[in-house]
């Protein structure tokens, strides 16, 4: 039997149509399962003129009602029950139009007659493979309906995608089907009350093969799974269509060719057939295995209930054998559902001022509290008062923040079945391990982490691990693993992205390079520096191109998205055994750790995700180099020394080194020194922008306003190492 079907007789779906009920005119889900049940009613043997006449008033007051067409809706929800009744009836005799027209006197005379037509004209059978449907389009009325749709749609595609990896890990979990089930059938709902046949059919059919493995006809196989993953991406493409037409004013609503073909692979395919049906735990196998009704009892009480149409546990609290909290413990313990959480949408654009809004709240009270004037007064219930103002502004602070950060646990999940399809692709077993996923990150720096993380695990499938026999004969277990963690530490966000494959061959990526006119043969770089050469553009130790990587892009993607997110990214490989690679990001981008400098007058802020360490160097660190200009001594390692009071401009305190403070950075896999007169202080800014204007203005990256008021440039350490080394490469 198809998989658009269920395994129900005419009998028992008529009982779950007597069962069903429809709350009111306005329950939309109701009349919808109740629809479709009907459908499926139609379709089976034994159905009568009858039932189909009955089936076919039903289904057009149902839709009046949803289309809010029925000129009495309350009217109208009441003969939907009657009818129901009606038709629910055990007699299948056949009934003359009269009689049937007879009982409905309220119809339309219109109505009237296309029923009774309906009855004198033979119906055609219907062919088992359908002509596919022609394309349609059709204007769109109101647009702000389809953008709700648009929205909750891709949310529920994206729930659907992260409980399908769930549910591949432990397929019997009832819990995560019907996880999957639910937006299956909200996708159904919504789109079938928008004439979204395309999308509504697509749904209808998916749910459908959800729906048998969930009541344990199937199990869920590896077939059913890639279905359903397949679905989802033609849903997404349907979703990205609907789109461009509601910019048109015109949307494409059925007979897209994609979307049939698909249908009828799935109406074609047997889930009974992939492999035997597995057992599982009923309510009544429960209370039997808890000693609450003997296996006897059991199986005489299931008989009954299904001659009376019952299910087993209300026939064993119907006859006494058991109490009704059994039988919703063992409920309870079968379906293990989760807590709902509730939660509001807010509109981003106003999140993002309520923050920036409380970040001037910050500044201003800080100007107000640093104020001459206001430092002069005495009194003590000024002073209690200003304490509680800094502590409810710090707490209003920490609390907007917080709504920024969402967990990183979706962009984690994507990768599992990223890994699952390079996996197949490339004809390599891999298994991806995270750590960490309620690791909360800022939500605007969710959506622009996730290509650097789908370059790096890409690379590590395709570059690290090796094929089976290949890991088999050094020793290792044929399925390689990839580590995806991440973790909070230092005012930061930590990635780690490990794998236990081949790690680098620093030959291999020298001689690379000097191929490709990115170092010089003659050029000394140490182990690190060799690692580094992997993030410059066009880098890649791939011979052959492939469908996974070997382009030559995707690191240098990697470090410039990083940077962008004022990161840094970090690798390290030991050979045979792996390549890890580490992401620091700032836990936001709306505020940063930063140390505070000072240059002559001037204040500047250092990101501290950017700093090693401070060092107060010696005269004797201090050395000049021939050809490589000044150097600073830092335990045994030269670093150059870069002077920030030429940079700016600006007349410095002190212009020896050992007169002054040295902030050791990395870029690029080498260690810089930056020159400057002294640490202020270490606090966390509110970053600014410098507008349009000043936007492009090299080594600042934005400002912040001080408690005085004053604003401090943002240091961008990258820029400055990136003008210092073209001074250097001229000279």
């Amino acid at each position: 039997m198809a998989s658009s079907e269920r395994n129900c007789s005419k009998q028992e779906l008529l009982d779950l149509l007597a069962t069903s009920v429809i709350a009111g005119t306005d329950d939309l889900a109701g009349m919808g399962d109740c629809l479709n049940l009907l459908d499926e009613l139609e379709k089976c043997e034994g159905i009568t003129e009858r039932d189909r006449l009955l089936i076919e008033e039903i289904r057009k007051i149902i839709n009046r009602l949803i289309l809010e067409e029925s000129p009495d809706p309350e009217k109208d929800w009441k003969a939907v029950q009657e009818k129901i009744e009606v038709l629910c009836e055990r007699s299948t005799e056949p009934v003359s139009s009269t009689d049937i027209l007879d009982k409905d006197a309220e119809l339309a005379t219109e109505e009237q007659e296309a029923l009774a037509k309906m009855l004198e004209e033979p119906k055609e059978e219907k062919k088992e493979d359908k002509e596919p449907a022609e394309i349609a389009t059709m204007p769109v009325e109101d647009p702000e309906l389809f953008k709700d749709f648009l929205d909750e749609a891709r949310e529920h595609l994206a729930s659907i995608e992260l409980n399908m990896i769930s549910l591949e890990e432990n397929p019997e979990d009832k819990e995560v089907i019907n996880a999957v089930f639910r937006p299956f059938h909200s996708i159904k709902g919504v789109s079938g009350f928008l004439n979204l046949i395309d999308i509504h059919e697509l749904s209808h059919d998916v749910e459908n093969l959800l729906d048998g493995a969930r009541s344990g006809e199937y199990p869920v196989t590896e077939s059913i799974i890639d279905i359903v993953l397949q679905a989802v991406d033609i849903l997404k493409e349907q979703l990205d269509l609907l789109e461009e037409g509601l910019a048109r004013g015109e949307i494409q609503y059925k007979g897209n060719p994609r979307v049939q073909k698909f249908l009828q692979y799935i109406r074609n395919f047997d889930p009974t057939k992939e492999n035997p049906p597995v057992s599982i735990p009923r309510v009544g196998e429960l209370l039997s295995e808890k000693g609450v009704v003997s296996s006897e009892v059991l199986n005489k009480a299931a008989d009954e209930a299904k001659k009376e149409g019952l299910k087993i546990g209300e026939k064993l609290v119907k006859d006494g054998i058991v109490e009704p909290k059994d039988v919703a413990q063992a409920l309870r313990e079968q379906r293990k559902l989760k807590e709902a959480v509730t939660s509001i949408r807010v509109d981003t654009r106003k999140l993002d001022n309520l923050v920036d809004m409380i970040g001037e709240l910050v500044i201003a009270q800080s100007m107000v509290l640093q104020n001459p004037q206001v430092q002069d007064i005495k009194d003590q219930k000024f002073q209690k008062d200003i304490v509680q103002l800094r502590r409810i502004t710090g707490e209003l602070q920490r609390i907007s923040t917080s709504l920024r950060m969402v967990p990183i646990k979706s962009t984690f999940q994507k990768m599992i079945r990223l890994v699952r399809d390079l996996s197949k692709k490339s004809g390599k077993e891999v298994v991806l391990k995270m750590y960490g996923e309620e690791t909360e990150i800022d939500r605007n720096m969710v959506d622009q982490i996730y290509e650097p993380l789908v370059h790096m695990i890409r690379n590590s499938v395709d570059h690290g691990i090796e094929f089976p026999e290949e890991r088999v004969r050094a020793g290792k277990p044929p399925q390689g693993t990839i580590i995806l963690a991440a973790e909070q530490k230092s005012g930061n966000i930590v990635i780690d992205i490990r794998d236990d494959g081949k790690g680098l061959d620093a030959a291999k990526i020298r001689q690379k390079a000097i191929e490709r006119g990115l170092i010089s043969a003659d050029e000394v770089l140490d182990e690190r520096a060799i690692y580094e050469l992997i993030f410059r553009p066009g880098f890649s130790t791939k011979d052959q191109v492939s469908d996974v990587s070997g382009r030559g892009v995707g690191m240098d993607v990697v470090k410039k998205c990083v940077e962008e997110l004022r990161g840094s990214i970090e690798v390290n490989s030991v050979p045979g055994q792996g390549t890890h690679f580490q992401l620091k990001l700032p836990l936001t981008m709306a505020i940063i750790d930063g140390m505070i400098i000072k240059i002559g007058d001037e204040r500047y802020v250092v990101p501290t995700i950017a700093l090693k360490e401070s060092v107060r160097p010696s005269k004797d660190d201090y050395r000049t180099v021939q050809g490589r200009g000044e150097m600073i001594n830092v335990r045994g390692s030269l670093m150059p020394l870069i002077r920030l009071h030429e940079f700016f401009e600006v007349e410095p305190k002190y212009r020896n080194p050992w007169d002054a403070l040295l902030l050791v950075v990395s870029e690029d896999g080498k260690d810089y020194c930056l020159l400057a007169d002294e640490i202020i202080g270490r606090q966390e800014v509110v970053i600014k922008s410098l507008g349009n204007l000043l936007k492009h203005v090299v080594g600042i990256s934005g400002g912040a306003i001080l408690g005085d008021g004053k604003v401090a440039p943002i240091v961008d350490v990258k820029g400055v190492v990136t003008v210092f080394q073209g001074k250097k490469s001229m000279a």
